[in-house]
């Protein structure tokens, strides 16, 4: 038994049809400001779990309380103390008498809160300077001399023992105390926002460059507005050592300048990793885009 192929039904090997190259494009994303401020939830988180670890608890006294030691001392399993206060109605010794009379059925003492004084006074630093850092710009030599002056100043008081707290003792007792509950509202809250900003509303501000054009779109709920690649040059600013190598990934501020009878500027401020992504944009930009045959 033989086979044969009939040659009428193959077509010939010249007129077979080339695949069609994928589309390549890169998508160009601007961000808000809100997206430097990832250090601030970050570190309420990881302070509300050092917290809520450390489990030590908060009690509220009126002015002029005492205590004492009445059974027990340094070296004994259980202390005892006695408060004396004013107001025999604090609200917090109170709960906290009727939780001891329940026999454990609840905490006496339910707020978390560290017995570490830098924590409170190195989150209000963190959160101020991300205030500043993402609405007071410093360029170039100015943004370095702050950094490395800030650096310095923390390092010889982290090097003295206990600097801190004796720098806070030093200010008139001024210790900042936080606890797990505020560290927790603020980083949920701060995470919230930047999440529906870096995940949201920033998509929706980009370019998109391909081989043969770019579509922009500057604004939440703008046009897109498309022009040719050719003439088209790109510039990027990354000199603001605080906001775009600190806290940026590498960030950087990106001008388009287009070409033709009418030349625009376009700005996209906070593109992530600018230096990698540029050099893709001009990888794609020196190709041309084939059309099947």
């Amino acid at each position: 038994m033989s086979s044969s192929t009939n040659p009428e039904s193959s077509p010939p090997v010249g007129s077979l049809p080339r695949p069609v190259p994928k589309k390549r494009e890169i998508k160009l994303i601007s961000h808000s400001m809100l997206f430097y401020w990832w250090p601030i939830w970050l570190l309420g988180f990881l302070f509300a779990v050092w917290t809520w670890n450390e489990d030590h608890r908060l009690a509220i006294v009126p002015p002029g309380s005492k205590v004492t030691i009445v059974e027990g001392g340094p070296q004994s399993d259980t202390t005892a103390y006695k408060i004396s206060v004013k107001n025999p109605t604090t609200q917090s010794l109170e709960k906290a008498r009727d939780a001891t009379e329940k026999a454990g059925a609840e905490p006496s003492f339910r707020t978390r809160v560290s017995r570490h004084a830098w924590m409170g006074p190195l989150f209000c630093v963190v959160l101020l300077l991300t205030v500043v850092i993402t609405n007071v710009q410093l360029r170039g030599l100015w943004s370095f001399l702050v950094l490395l002056l800030i650096l310095v100043v923390a390092l010889l008081i982290t090097l003295i023992p206990d600097g801190w707290e004796k720098l806070l003792s030093t200010l008139n007792g001024l210790h900042i105390y936080i606890n797990m509950a505020g560290y927790l509202f603020i980083a949920t809250v701060v995470f919230i926002l930047w999440a529906v900003s870096v995940f949201l509303f920033d998509q929706r501000t980009y370019i998109i460059v391909t081989p043969g054009q770019i579509r922009v779109c500057e604004h939440v709920g703008a046009s897109i507005r498309t022009f040719d690649t050719t003439g088209l040059s790109f510039e990027k600013q990354r000199d603001d050592m605080f906001r775009h190598w600190l806290l940026g990934f590498f960030s950087g501020d990106l001008i388009v300048r287009t070409s033709g009878a009418e030349k625009e500027t376009i700005r996209l401020p906070n593109v992530l990793w600018i230096g990698w992504r540029l050099e893709e944009v001009q990888q794609l930009l020196a190709e041309k885009a084939t059309v099947a045959a």
